[in-house]
């Protein structure tokens, strides 16, 4: 039967007047027991139980008030019972949980931290470090602008091994903090991320790019790879930069060639950054240059190609790979003076080495070639030194006096009879042995040697034999072998120096060596270079008839070596290149015809002419207005140059 719930309150109130506390408790008890959505009995109740020193009583009332309060979604009612509860209960975990909780519903995030915080603090200081870590992730999910509480929330998750979890963590930092403009944390979670998650490609390829941008490649290098950098271009380069200060040649030539074979346009980026390396890292400058190389090669371009290697073999000498690669480029373009000065490179580096039979063999080919060069002579004796040859300057003496004769091919004749290119034989290893050989005692006349054959080897003197019955051969003319090959005698001159009248002060064998280069030198140059170069200058002149420039441009450009020749062929050169539009080089070579005699005046005059106005044209005011004052000077009214000097005397003032 339902009890009077009026009776019992005013019963209960008699009790409490006459100071029965626990007897009124015991009625309350049979009210709330009967009525237990009576909250605000249950509530007179854990007053009672409070009064009564019956704290635990008192706090289990309260909490269920605070849960329904909490449950309906009365926040500040339920906060306040369980302050209540916390008075009476200070230790009470769960109850400074759902404090805490309740904060944070209201947005109150202060009182909530420290709610959480004084959790935690308990429960590490009895050694409950899960329980703790728990309060730590709930910090770091509470307040989205508490980027401090969050990271160490991640740095929890990353410690008890859940690194997918941690990642997820900072991923979600790195978006907030982005939207906050928070740029420099905003990365540093994100690296968090991709440390804890390796496989967050979307992440390393940010980090990879932004360290990029800020030429930060070291920065780059954990994040960047193959995969990572995909088919974009930027990632390939500092992908390739990156191997190549590696030393992991081989895959940055692949990087690179991939790189020019989708966008010839990055040549120069390639090559620019072979120059950025050459200084601390040449071999990996040739990479770059190599590859940059090949394109050209693969299009015939050899004047670009023979220019990349010529700038790297200034800029790093010595290196025996580049050089030896552009005698091969020279060849095949007939690319002819780069080539002989690579020759004279390749023979120092040689030398530079130590390796004696490698540079022996070029520097017979340039002293065949040029046995009037003091260099070249000078390179010869040191290889001779070098592989422990007796008496070197014998053997140089005994070579160019005509014992032992040099046989100079020249490869560009060559390559014009047989219609192709050839490489020098030193390019294939065909490096001849170092020995005396022994001659026939019955000679056989020299058969014509393959014009495609390695070039003869320079031999050690042969061993005295008797005196020939042939007369020696006549100095007049060098003899030709086929496939351009010279035989050059220089007995006749060697055996006027070794009879000297004075017979207190007879020449030593380098002494007469270096007057055979004074007194032959000359005599040399007309025997085997003259009559060439007049048939080159000859063909330059049908080839310009014909309008056949680049072919002219070939022939002129040998011509022009002999100083009898220089004057025309040069300002054959130089109008060649007015036609083409060349200006520089138009210039180059018109200014080499100034420099030698000119065989008529009007011819000379004219050729200042043209000097003049092409340096007019390039915009070398000056250098142009010191011509034609020069040319006035000689030649008076000559043609138009009074209005040209005025012009640029104006021009000059102006600026």
């Amino acid at each position: 039967m339902a009890i009077d719930r009026a009776e019992v309150l005013k019963k209960a109130e008699k009790l409490l007047r006459t100071g029965k506390l626990d007897l009124a408790i015991a009625e309350y008890v049979r009210l709330v027991e009967e009525y237990p959505r009576d909250w605000n009995t249950r509530n007179t109740l854990g007053d009672l139980c409070v009064r009564a020193s019956r704290p635990d009583d008192a706090a289990a009332y309260y909490s269920q008030i605070a849960d329904h309060f909490l449950a309906e979604g009365f926040y500040p009612k339920a906060a306040a019972i369980f302050k209540k509860v916390l008075k009476i209960k200070p230790d009470q975990e769960s109850v400074q949980l759902r404090l805490g909780e309740i904060s944070a519903k209201q947005g109150l995030l202060a009182d909530a931290k420290a709610y959480f915080v004084a959790i935690a603090a308990k429960r590490r200081a009895r050694g409950d470090r899960a329980g703790a870590d728990e309060i730590t992730l709930r910090l770091g999910t509470l307040d989205p602008a508490d980027f401090e509480a969050r990271g160490l929330a991640g740095r929890m998750l990353a410690q008890n091994g859940d690194e997918l979890g941690a990642a997820a963590h900072y991923r979600s930092m790195h978006a907030d903090l982005l939207e906050k403009g928070r740029a420099p944390e905003a990365a540093a979670a994100l690296r968090d991320a991709v440390r804890l998650n390796p496989n967050d490609i979307e992440g390393r390829t940010e980090l990879a790019k932004a360290a990029i941008a800020a030429g930060d490649l070291d920065s780059a290098k954990p994040y960047l790879d193959r995969a990572i950098a995909g088919d974009d271009p930027a990632l390939k380069f500092a992908l390739a930069d990156m191997e190549l200060r590696s030393d992991h040649l081989d895959a940055a030539r692949e990087l690179l060639g991939e790189l020019l074979r989708a966008d010839e346009s990055a040549r120069t980026r390639i090559v620019d950054l072979a120059w950025t390396l050459a200084p601390a890292a040449p071999d990996a400058a040739f990479v770059c240059i190599d590859v940059a190389v090949e394109t050209e090669l693969a299009s015939a371009n050899y004047m670009d190609a023979a220019a990349l290697l010529h700038e790297f073999t200034t800029r790093v000498p010595g290196r025996i790979v580049a050089l030896l690669k552009l005698v091969e480029i020279c060849v095949d373009g007939g690319l002819e003076a780069t080539m002989y000065e690579t020759q004279a490179q390749l023979a120092d580096a040689y030398l530079e080495l130590g390796q004696g039979a490698e540079a022996r063999v070029i520097a017979e080919d340039l002293v065949a070639r040029e046995p009037w060069e003091h260099a070249h002579i000078d390179r010869f004796r040191r290889a001779l030194v070098m592989l422990e040859i007796p008496d070197p300057d014998t053997m140089i003496a005994d070579r160019l006096s005509g014992q032992g004769p040099f046989v100079a091919t020249d490869r560009f004749m060559a390559l014009d009879s047989l219609g192709g290119h050839a490489a020098p034989a030193f390019l294939h290893g065909s490096a001849p042995p170092i020995g005396e050989p022994e001659e026939p005692a019955n000679p056989e006349p020299t058969p014509d040697r393959d014009p495609e054959s390695p070039v003869a080897p320079l031999q050690d003197p042969p061993s005295p034999e008797p005196a020939r019955q042939e007369p020696p051969p006549s100095p007049e003319a060098p003899k030709k072998k086929a496939g351009g090959s010279v035989v050059i005698d220089l007995n006749q001159a060697l055996s006027q120096l070794q009879e000297a009248p004075n017979d207190d002060a007879p020449l030593t064998i380098h002494q007469s060596l270096d007057e055979v280069f004074d007194t032959r030198r000359n005599e040399m140059s007309r025997q085997a270079g003259v009559q060439e170069a007049a048939r080159q200058l000859t063909v330059g002149r049908s080839y310009v008839d014909m309008g056949m420039l680049d072919e002219a441009i070939g022939a002129l450009t040998k011509a022009a070596k002999i100083p009898t020749h220089r004057f025309e062929a040069a300002s054959l050169l130089g109008r060649v290149y007015l036609k083409r539009a060349d200006l520089p080089q138009a210039v180059e070579w018109l200014e080499r015809a100034a420099e030698a005699p000119a065989p008529t005046h009007e011819s000379g005059w004219e050729l200042l002419y043209d000097l003049g106005v092409a340096l007019d044209a390039t915009g070398e005011v000056s250098r142009a207005l010191a011509v034609f004052m020069e040319l006035q000077a000689d030649a008076g009214e000559y043609r138009d140059i009074t209005e040209r000097i005025d012009r640029l005397a104006r021009v000059q003032a102006g600026g």
